[in-house]
């Protein structure tokens, strides 16, 4: 007030006022103006005592903190979680920094501690959708206890980081890959790559021999050998860093997943399947992004094509004379019409899909069989085995004086059996 009374009676000017305030010049003349119309009151900002008008109503508040309280709903979901259970549960409309800002006052969550940055080039995201998808698989304690631990197995595309496969599984598993490769390709086109960790599943750690090299071979997996037929480029990554887009997306599941599992009252593996695909439209639609280049690069599977035949394992298996194959211990007949070519002595080809369904091949032909007989046999004894054996029993009875010519093995004689005599 003593600034404004100096100002206006021009002993002061307005640069040395703006000092003395901490203010603008263009501020103190604002100042200086509402005191020579209206005096000491117009110092007074006109809002004081106002309610802001985008002050969030007590009742709205109050709601929240019973939801977000330390026995509400959401007691544990982050903040970016909990704006939109709340938006689309309870129809609050609450914005994000607003609800931070509110749950940390009331001590509900903590305070974020910054934790220093590993320095990291950072690879630009794709150009077009399908031409890189990243593909992992995270065993966790998904149903918290409520059923056993299981593995979550997806991909999400590099491009738009929409999930574009998802399911659980007992474990991280070869069947589960290919039905994640079965699942990509019939969805949505086979992609140009698939960036992926170096699990032996995915990659083969055999080192080729001579004969090998020679001939041009490598060694492969039964996955790796599905994307070479298929034209996918497989990448390994040499950290999970490399691979981060579908490593952050796990732990965003591990934390929204989880939660909404639990308020879904999920408790088994096949519930949690039947609750995932929706999940995934939802987060697909928040937060997916736009590629740079919109022409996606999916290439299409093809007009029929034979999944159980692509996405299978597959080994090589040799028909024997009475046209059966021997496999994982069964013995399976290669039926045949009447007018077929025999297959004895052929090279056949034994598929087993991720459903564990037995299947045979001649070339792109799928053949009928039926299984003669399942389960090993039982290992019989060599019968040079058994006559080596008596061979010796009958050496140390020589030895300790109990050997008897009469006692010789019938096996082992060389005498022709005689005739009977002649009937009278």
């Amino acid at each position: 007030m003593q600034v404004m009374e100096r100002l206006s009676m021009e002993t002061l000017t307005t640069c040395e006022a703006a000092s003395l305030m901490g203010v603008s010049d263009r501020q103190v003349r604002r100042l200086r103006d509402a005191y020579m119309h209206s005096g000491i009151p117009g110092l007074v900002h006109g809002n004081t005592g106002r309610s802001p008008t985008n002050k969030t109503p007590a009742d709205v508040v109050q709601e929240v903190k019973r939801l977000c309280g330390s026995n509400g709903l959401y007691h544990d979901f982050n903040v970016c979680h909990a704006t939109d259970m709340l938006q689309r549960d309870h129809g609050l409309s609450i914005g994000r920094s607003t609800l931070e800002r509110l749950l940390k006052a009331e001590g509900l969550r903590p305070a974020r501690r910054n934790k220093r940055a590993t320095k990291r080039s950072r690879r630009e995201r794709s150009a077009k959708e399908g031409l890189m998808v990243q593909v992992d698989g995270s065993p966790h304690d998904w149903l918290e206890g409520r059923a056993k631990k299981m593995c979550l197995m997806g991909g999400i595309d590099d491009a738009t980081s929409q999930v574009v496969y998802g399911r659980f599984h007992p474990t991280e598993d070869q069947a589960g890959y290919l039905m994640l490769l079965r699942g990509v390709c019939t969805g949505y086109g086979i992609p140009m790559s698939v960036y992926h960790d170096k699990h032996t599943i995915l990659r083969s750690p055999k080192v080729p021999t001579i004969e090998e090299e020679l001939c041009g071979i490598k060694p492969m997996s039964q996955v790796q050998r599905v994307m070479e037929e298929l034209g996918i480029e497989p990448i390994a990554a040499n950290s999970p860093q490399a691979k981060g887009r579908v490593e952050r997306l796990w732990k965003t599941f591990q934390d929204r997943l989880i939660k909404e599992m639990r308020l879904a009252g999920v408790t088994t593996l096949e519930e949690a399947n039947a609750f995932l695909p929706a999940f995934l439209v939802s987060y697909n639609e928040r937060f997916s992004v736009t590629p740079r280049d919109a022409t996606p690069a999916w290439v299409p599977l093809g007009d029929q094509p034979d999944l159980s035949r692509l996405f299978s394992t597959r080994e090589i298996r040799t028909v024997g004379n009475d046209h059966t194959v021997s496999f994982l211990g069964k013995t399976c007949l290669i039926l045949r019409g009447r007018n077929d070519a025999s297959l004895a002595t052929k090279k056949v080809e034994a598929h087993v899909t991720p459903e564990g369904e037995l299947l045979f091949y001649h070339g792109h032909t799928r053949l009928d069989h039926k299984v003669c007989q399942e389960g090993v046999p039982e290992k019989v004894k060599p019968v040079h085995a058994i006559v080596q054996d008596e061979v010796v029993r009958l050496a140390l009875e020589h030895r300790s004086g109990s050997f008897h010519a009469h006692r010789r093995l019938p096996l082992l004689s060389r005498q022709t059996p005689q005739a009977p005599p002649a009937s009278p």
